[in-house]
C-alpha cells in the first residue's frame, strides 16, 4: 500500500471531525490493519497508526521504486514536459520518485504511485551538500502544523524526526518518545544538533527543539503567537524553564 497524495492527515478515529495524530507522506509504504465506512487504519514506517480516507493510497504488486528525492521545499510534477500546462501534483521536500528516463537535458520522466507517467524538472531533485545549520534554516517560516511531517508544515517532533533522518538516525514520531533515546545532557553542555525538551514535568514532555549555538535553537511552535518554524533563545521567557512559563520543565539530550 503506497500513499499517492502529497500527504494525508491521520486521525484518531475514522472521521473528519476527529483530531489529527500524524501524517502519511507521498510514496510511503503503509500497512493497513482495519477498514470502516470508507476509512482505513494504517501504520506508517515510523510505527505510528491512524485513520485515513480509503482513497489515500494505492495497491501495487511491486514496491514503489524510490530512485530520486525532491530537494526543494516543494516541487511541481507535470503531465507533460512543459510548465505552461500547469502541474498535476505538488509534492513536499524529501518525496521519493520512481525514475523512468533521464535522457532529456531538463526533464526527468517518472512513474507515480498510482501508475501515471509524469515529469519533474531536474533542478527539483539535484543532490545538495548537507550542513545541519544551513539545511535546517531553509525551513524557516513554514507554518506550524499539528501532526505535520512535511514541508507543507511540521509540528515540533515532525521537524526533528525529519532533520535527524537526514543525519541517518531514525527517531520515533513524538517528543515524548524521542526523549527516551540518547543520553541526558546538562543545558550548559549543549552543542550543535543536540535536542532540548520542554514540558509540564519530566513525565509530561510537550515540545522539542534542535540546539544551534550561543543559546539559540530551531523549532516550530504556535506559542508566543508565532505559529511558524523559527529560531528562539533559551533565555526567552517561554523557553527559559521559568516556573510561570507554559513549559516549566526543560532538559537536554545527545544522540
Amino acid at each position: 500500500m503506497c500513499i499517492h497524495l502529497p500527504f494525508v492527515e491521520m486521525r484518531e478515529r475514522p472521521s473528519q471531525q476527529s483530531k489529527v495524530v500524524s501524517q502519511a507522506l507521498f510514496g510511503e509504504e503503509v500497512h493497513v490493519s482495519n477498514r470502516l465506512d470508507g476509512w482505513v487504519n494504517i501504520m506508517t514506517p515510523d510505527g505510528y497508526s491512524g485513520w485515513v480516507p480509503a482513497d489515500s493510497f494505492v495497491t501495487s504488486e511491486n514496491p514503489y521504486s524510490k530512485d530520486l528525492e525532491v530537494t526543494r521545499l516543494r516541487a511541481h510534477i507535470y503531465g507533460a514536459m512543459d510548465t505552461e500546462f500547469g502541474p498535476i501534483l505538488s509534492v513536499p521536500h524529501g518525496s521519493k520518485l520512481h525514475l523512468l528516463d533521464s535522457s532529456d537535458p531538463r526533464w526527468l520522466k517518472i512513474l507515480l504511485p498510482d501508475g501515471r507517467q509524469a515529469f519533474i524538472q531536474k533542478g527539483d531533485v539535484e543532490p545538495e551538500p548537507f550542513e545541519l545549520v544551513s539545511f535546517a534554516k531553509k525551513f524557516l517560516g513554514l507554518p506550524y502544523t499539528w501532526g505535520g511531517r512535511s514541508s507543507f508544515g511540521y509540528d515540533c517532533s515532525g521537524f526533528v524526526q525529519m532533520l535527524y533522518g537526514k543525519l541517518g538516525k531514525n527517531l520515533p514520531r513524538d517528543a515524548r518518545q524521542q526523549i527516551l533515546q540518547g543520553k541526558p545532557l546538562p543545558l550548559n553542555q549543549l552543542t550543535l544538533g543536540d535536542l532540548i525538551f520542554w514540558g509540564k514535568s519530566e513525565r509530561e514532555i510537550m515540545h522539542v527543539g534542535v540546539y544551534l549555538s550561543e543559546g539559540e535553537f530551531i523549532h516550530t511552535s504556535s506559542r508566543e503567537n508565532k505559529p511558524y518554524l523559527r529560531i528562539s533563545k533559551l533565555t526567552d521567557f517561554e523557553w527559559s524553564g521559568d516556573g510561570k512559563a507554559c513549559y516549566p520543565y526543560r532538559c537536554g539530550r545527545k544522540y
